[in-house]
Parts: C-alpha cells; structure tokens; sequence
C-alpha cells in the first residue's frame, strides 16, 4: 500500500470517529503498541461497556472499536510498520477535522 493509500485509509477510519478526540485516540493507540491490535480492539470494547467511564468516553472507545472492526482485515493484512503508519494518520486526520470544525465555529 502506498502512502496516499494509507492516508486515505486513515481518513475514513478518522470520519467514523466524530467525537473521539485525538487524545483519546492516541491513549488507544498505546494499547495497541503494548497488546497488539486485536486485544486493543476488545480493550475499547470492555471501556465501551464500563459503567463507571464517563459517557464521553464510553462513546469514544465504541466508535473506535467499531471503526477499527470494519477495517480489521485491510489493518490486518498490512505489515507492522504500514499499520503503524496508517493508524498514526488517523491522529493527524482527528487533529485536522477538530481544527476545521473550530474554524467553522468562528464563521
């Protein structure tokens, strides 16, 4: 996959992550580094489900679960480092999209 492959990819898993933050998301991505992609996946499942997360969070963790889930088998068939690549775009993609809603705010 080439990098404007993986940008792409990165920017429709970050569109299906509309509240998420990318703070959020890169706390997701420490998991992923330590426990690998499919144990993060359950993790924001188990968070998603947690009663005593606050519901912000709940929702974030659900939305990056199942944004994830539906592009487990692209993810999975990529070797470590174009994955690694990809999901780091999403953080850059979350970044951009929070930044031009701001600027629409001030519009």
């Amino acid at each position: 996959m080439d990098r404007e492959e993986q940008i792409a990819l990165a920017q429709r898993i970050a569109q299906a992550l509309p509240e998420v933050t990318r703070n959020e998301w890169m706390r997701w991505l420490q998991v992923v580094e330590s426990h690998g992609l499919e144990k993060a996946i359950r993790h924001a499942e188990h968070l998603a489900q947690d009663v005593t997360m606050r519901p912000a969070i709940q929702r974030a963790n659900r939305l990056i679960a199942q944004a994830v889930r539906s592009h487990l088998n692209t993810l999975q068939r990529l070797p470590p480092e174009e994955r690694k690549a990809v999901l780091g775009y999403v953080s850059w993609w979350l970044r951009i999209m929070t930044l031009r809603g701001s600027q629409s705010e001030m519009w």
